[in-house]
């Protein structure tokens, strides 16, 4: 029992002679410890601030950093688009067809069979419900469909998609635009928006 009581003692008295040290009032012999022990403490709260601080500023600089390799990203594939669309309005061979789209607006299709690309333009198409995109597709006349890129035209910056096809399409070939649900659809699932001549 009593060697319970000198035990509890012990951080009471530790905490008395660290508060005597501060002000002046403990005995020579018990400074040192007291003073080392206050200084120790103080110096764990330091650490513990600079780790904070330390954390905070990494993830700010963390977040930072990406959101400037998103933003380069997106300039970088802005420009890559704007210089295949020159490309393609400027080859010497292209050619264009203009079609209106069921339920409002129009779509333009500007091909070059030297590059092997087609730009595909919108202007006013409706806008569609969330989880629904525009899909354009090539046919080449078989009754075969392949995707070459959807877009929801919803900023101003996806107004148009740019396309590879083949170099040498039949007379017969065609770029067709549909509604899908996805951007990763196989095969055309919905009535055809407008049908563009490429041959």
């Amino acid at each position: 029992m009593g060697s319970e009581k000198q035990g509890q003692a012990i951080p009471d008295q530790a905490a008395e002679l660290e508060e005597q040290a501060l002000d002046g009032t403990a005995a020579p012999d018990a400074v040192p410890v007291a003073r080392w022990r206050a200084f120790a403490e103080r110096q764990m709260r330091a650490v513990r601030v600079l780790i904070l601080t330390c954390v905070v500023f990494g993830l700010a600089a963390a977040a930072f950093a990406w959101t400037t390799i998103r933003v380069h990203d997106r300039q970088v594939s802005a420009e890559n688009q704007g210089r295949d669309v020159a490309h393609v309005l400027a080859a010497p061979d292209t050619r264009s067809a203009k079609q209106p789209s069921t339920g409002g607006g129009t779509v333009t299709v500007y091909y070059s069979p030297m590059l092997g690309q087609a730009v595909v333009v919108e202007r006013s198409l409706p806008r569609l419900a969330d989880g629904r995109t525009y899909a354009f597709w090539y046919l080449d006349g078989s009754g075969a469909a392949r995707p070459i890129g959807s877009s929801r035209f919803d900023k101003p910056r996806n107004d148009l998609v740019v396309a590879s096809v083949p170099g040498s399409v039949p007379t017969s070939a065609q770029v067709e635009v549909t509604v899908e649900s996805s951007g990763d659809a196989k095969r055309p699932t919905t009535p055809a928006l407008a049908v563009l001549p490429l041959g």
